[in-house]
């Protein structure tokens, strides 16, 4: 078996496997449990290293089930196959997705030791972790649609876990109906799609779409496609989800649950680029994305102002940095034509999509080292906390490299990300660049306030130290992640980052 041809399908495969082996052999011991769960997560970032590797050093392919080849021959077999698709830009995806999971789950086994019914935790962790690898590496609508489902069911299922606090089944419950809402829409706008080409493949749709652009059900399917992935995306104004969701979903699945907001994204940018492409105005594409991007900029920021729930008030500024990379793409989208993309463009596809992978770990690890905090105190009003870092120096630490990254204080790799957001957006209209200073400038203030009311001030007795070692390795290794990131910020766009531009088209 070539394992490199496979390994998009096993990126899929392995967590399905070992979230349905977990209830069935974790009945044998607990130690079996575990195991269960670190091999899926285990194999499953060997996988996506494998892929990324062949990808950036031989190129990328699509993986299609049931045939040799990738290219239709019959429109009546051909048209229908599964698709995946291993590119640079699958590769920046999965390997954020996978980054974050790693480190989430291995946060787990000292966080949610002696809970009960932990097996379904794991299966449902698994679950989750598949279906948002599944959105962001297929390469057909209906394939998106089974794989959003199913990462909105699995979603909902960690969110509502801890359901006696009346507030999780609350927050699941509003998940839950946005999400079957999106995923109606999402059939509808795929239904409308199928009875204009025939075809639900990317490739083919991009082909039909180029050859008749002005169709108002072409219009009409993208700005369904821009509600459901901008709501599941956290954007402004369907963001109401996230903070409930983030805040009430249990300690180690908050990282997982805001990745599957981040591969909404990537599925977003996907179809923007590769479907619909420069032959349907990108003009009028990106500057809905500029709007989306300043309204979550600003409104997620001023709502962080005003929280003193430590993981409400990470889950807002969470959506002001989505606002950032949705800025930025939009204003590349923008300068796309025919003839290319011009400069400032490309840098601001290189600084939206390098600040989604910067995101991915260091909200990550702010969050995991908030569910710490919480974890240690068994409090999580900032009101109620201080001095922690007398008795907790090493989540201190953690925390502070992950609210610095935040705020996009230099030499932290969020700097860097922002940086070239800042340039190019300034290009394309300085009140952008602005209003991006400025919403970093306030979430500097928001998250010292945080920092200080945390961990700063005389010990207050509320914790007899450290959380466990388990947890601090695991907020460790998104901190190496992170120094990686800091030193080498070049070194990851020119390798990592430019080849996904090239994935979308946008550069030859």
């Amino acid at each position: 078996m070539n394992f490199v041809e496979h390994a998009p399908t096993l990126i899929l495969g392995l967590p399905l496997l070992f979230a349905f082996l977990i209830p069935l052999l974790g009945r044998i011991s607990k130690d079996m449990r575990d195991i269960l769960f670190l091999m899926g997560l285990l194999l499953t970032g060997l996988f996506v290293g494998i892929m990324a590797y062949e990808v950036l050093t031989v190129g990328g392919w699509t993986y299609v089930f049931g045939a040799s080849t990738s290219e239709p021959t019959n429109p009546i077999t051909s048209y229908f196959r599964i698709t995946f698709v291993a590119d640079g830009f699958s590769v920046l995806a999965t390997l954020t997705i996978a980054l974050v999971a790693l480190g989430a789950g291995l946060f787990s086994f000292d966080y949610m030791a002696g809970h009960a019914a932990l097996d379904k935790f794991y299966s449902l962790f698994l679950l989750t972790l598949a279906g948002v690898n599944g959105m962001v590496l297929t390469g057909d609508l209906f394939n998106l649609f089974v794989w959003f489902e199913v990462t909105s069911i699995a979603s909902c299922g960690l969110i509502a876990f801890t359901n006696y606090r009346g507030k999780s089944v609350e927050a699941a419950l509003k998940y839950m109906i946005l999400s079957v809402l999106g995923g109606l829409f999402l059939l509808i706008s795929i239904g409308l799609l199928y009875g204009q080409y025939g075809v639900v493949n990317y490739k083919l749709l991009s082909d039909g779409i180029a050859g008749s652009p002005g169709l108002f059900v072409n219009k009409l399917a993208l700005g369904i496609l821009l509600l459901v992935f901008g709501m599941k995306a956290s954007t402004v104004p369907m963001h109401m989800w996230a903070p409930d969701a983030y805040s009430e979903s249990p300690g180690p699945a908050t990282p997982l649950i805001a990745i599957t907001s981040l591969g909404s994204l990537f599925v977003l940018f996907r179809l923007t680029f590769g479907v619909y492409g420069v032959n349907m105005g990108p003009g009028v594409i990106g500057t809905i994305l500029i709007i989306l991007g300043v309204l979550s900029m600003f409104i997620g920021v001023s709502m962080a102002l005003v929280q003193s729930d430590l993981k409400r008030l990470i889950a807002y500024l969470s959506v002001s940095q989505v606002g950032y990379m949705t800025m930025a793409v939009g204003v590349a989208l923008t300068t796309w034509t025919a003839e290319g993309i011009n400069g400032y463009g490309i840098m601001a596809m290189e600084g939206g999509l390098f600040h989604m992978i910067n995101d991915g770990v260091y909200k990550a690890l702010l969050f995991l080292a908030a569910i710490a905090v919480i974890h240690a105190t068994g409090k999580r009003d900032l009101n109620e906390l201080g001095g922690l870092a007398h008795k907790m120096p090493y989540t201190t630490v953690f925390f502070l490299l992950g609210a610095l990254s935040i705020a996009g204080i230099p030499p932290l790799s969020g700097f860097s990300s922002k940086l070239l957001i800042y340039q190019s957006v300034y290009l394309y209209h300085p009140i952008l660049a602005i209003i991006a200073l400025v919403v970093s400038i306030v979430t500097l203030a928001v998250i010292c306030k945080a920092f200080f009311n945390a961990f700063l001030g005389p010990d207050q007795g509320q914790t007899k130290g450290e959380v466990p070692k388990g947890m601090l390795i695991a907020m460790g290794l998104l901190t190496v992640v992170l120094i990686i990131f800091t030193l080498f910020p070049h070194y990851v766009v020119a390798e990592i980052v430019v080849p996904a531009i090239r994935a979308l088209g946008v550069i030859p």
